[in-house]
């Protein structure tokens, strides 16, 4: 029966590139273009990058699986194998054994194209209905850490529950996913239509008839193609580094022949507007989408309406958080790092908490830093942060720790939105206004390339196994950056010669 079974759903092949294995619908739906690039962008152009977040994720991942298998599968198969037919015969020989579970099943079914293969974490044997294994069959398991269920997550175990089914001769229909901190079914039968339309999509962007928007820099692709997908837009001025255009409002706009921004302002804001109207988009939106085109063509920021800079205080900090990673599912996050600079000390001053249990004193320390010279009132101090990330953080903290909740909310009351402020002040030549995409705008670089805020919870961790301070100078070195990229703009907002539309 293997042989045969083996023979009907290779179809007389193995597994190439123009079959779909749904591993790849993580990066078909977070990164089209990334797809694109697989086939169509020049090779030489790709470029590795290392993601030690994404690697330190994968081996707790795979600890926690191994943790609730243990508990749910005694009698479990491991496939392993040089290559996908090996692993695919051992497969159907575990499925036809019996084997209550079976960890990194590979699953093929070949006879149509594209064909569809890849693997699952774990099949859990079910005798509630027969298949033509027995008195059995299979459902799909899958362990992942994460919080909620993911969109990808779904649509590829729903193509590997077809495949699944076509094998075995019986639909279970229904997949078990075990999240971090609860389980939850999944009922393929209602989303494997939305599957296949994806694996359609796919197909279009192999054979080129579909070339999918990037996302924005700095991040418009996952490495390989993170860096050329960034040159590409620039070289395009493409509209997709306008900020606030939908994917909508390029499609109308692109119907029209406009295609750059520099399209943009050779129609001119009227016709801008026309093409923006009500109910695709606001006025507003259309006088920003022009008045950003003008930003990116003369390298400037455009004048928008709001008061800048803010009022400067006695003392004027700017502060950034660092977070932990929840690796393993008895871990919680917690602020481990407060970074600040301080501009009348002209000095970065740092506050650690080596676990969560120091939390709350980095917090008071913070609040007596930031205070120390201030009246009562608190209005000598200004604090500069960079999105709302900062003060909801510090709300709930005020929960978490109510003896010092007024130093908290103390805190709270002396914060400044700079991103808001320069939001509300500027239409700016960056593609977003996060606070990576602003400052290269203006020619800001971080001293590091291999430290970002990921990857500076893995140095984070790896600093308290080991005790080498180099790891915590790296996290401390990229948060310092942090805080004085928010100053880089600020203080080139004030002095920039801006254009008034």
């Amino acid at each position: 029966m293997i042989n045969e079974l083996f023979t009907k759903f290779s179809d007389g092949r193995t597994p190439n590139q123009d079959d779909f294995n749904a591993g790849k619908m993580f990066l078909l739906l977070q990164d089209p273009f990334g797809t694109w690039c697989n086939y169509h962008a020049p090779k030489e152009e790709a470029v590795a990058e290392a993601n030690l977040y994404e690697n330190m994720r994968g081996k707790t991942d795979r600890s926690n699986r191994d943790v609730w298998i243990h508990e749910h599968c005694p009698k479990t198969y491991f496939i392993s194998g040089i290559d996908e037919i090996e692993r695919f015969k051992k497969t159907l020989q575990a499925m036809a054994d019996g084997y209550d579970g079976i960890i990194g099943a590979n699953l093929w079914d070949l006879r149509k194209k594209p064909g569809l293969w890849g693997g699952v974490n774990l099949l859990v044997k079910d005798t509630s209905a027969a298949s033509v294994f027995g008195n059995y069959h299979y459902k799909i398991v899958q362990l992942k850490r994460a919080i909620d269920l993911k969109e990808h997550y779904a649509m590829q175990t729903a193509l590997m529950n077809e495949v699944l089914s076509h094998i075995q001769g019986f639909n279970p229909v229904k997949a078990l996913f075990v999240l971090k901190n609860r389980e939850q079914s999944l009922d393929c039968s209602k989303i494997i239509s939305t599957a296949l339309s994806h694996v359609e999509d796919w197909q279009k962007i192999k054979d080129g008839s579909l070339v999918p928007d990037a996302k924005k820099p700095p991040k418009a692709a996952l490495p390989p193609w993170r860096i050329f997908a960034n040159k590409y837009l620039f070289e395009k001025k493409d509209l997709v580094l306008i900020p606030h255009l939908s994917g909508e409002m390029r499609a109308a706009l692109r119907a029209k022949n406009i295609n750059t921004y520099e399209d943009i302002i050779n129609a001119g804001l009227a016709k801008i507007k026309e093409i923006l109207k009500e109910p695709l988009a606001s006025e507003e939106l259309a006088l920003a989408t022009y008045a950003h085109a003008v930003a990116f063509k003369t390298g400037r920021p455009v004048l928008r309406s709001g008061p800048f800079p803010p009022a400067p205080k006695k003392r004027n900090l700017y502060f950034d958080f660092e977070a932990t990673e929840t690796f393993t599912a008895k871990s919680t996050s917690f602020i481990y790092l407060i970074g600040v600079w301080d501009r009348e000390k002209d000095k970065f001053v740092s506050f650690v908490a080596k676990n969560e249990a120091e939390e709350e004193n980095i917090f008071a320390d913070f609040a007596a830093y930031a205070f120390a010279d201030s009246n009562s009132s608190n209005g000598d101090t200004a604090l500069y942060h960079w999105t709302e990330y900062e003060v909801k953080k510090m709300a709930a903290l005020a929960t978490k720790y109510p003896s010092i909740a007024p130093a908290l909310n103390k805190l709270i009351s002396a914060c400044v939105d700079l991103k808001i402020v320069i939001e509300k002040a500027f239409y700016l030549p960056a593609p977003s206004l996060s606070l990576k995409a602003a400052a290269p705008a203006f020619g800001f670089k971080w001293r590091q390339t291999d430290c970002g805020a990921m990857d500076s919870m893995v140095y984070f961790t790896n600093w308290l196994k080991t005790g080498d301070n180099a790891l915590l100078d790296k996290v401390l070195m990229y948060n310092e950056d942090d805080c004085k990229a928010m100053i880089f703009v600020e203080d080139y907002l004030k002095t920039a010669k801006a254009i008034k539309l």
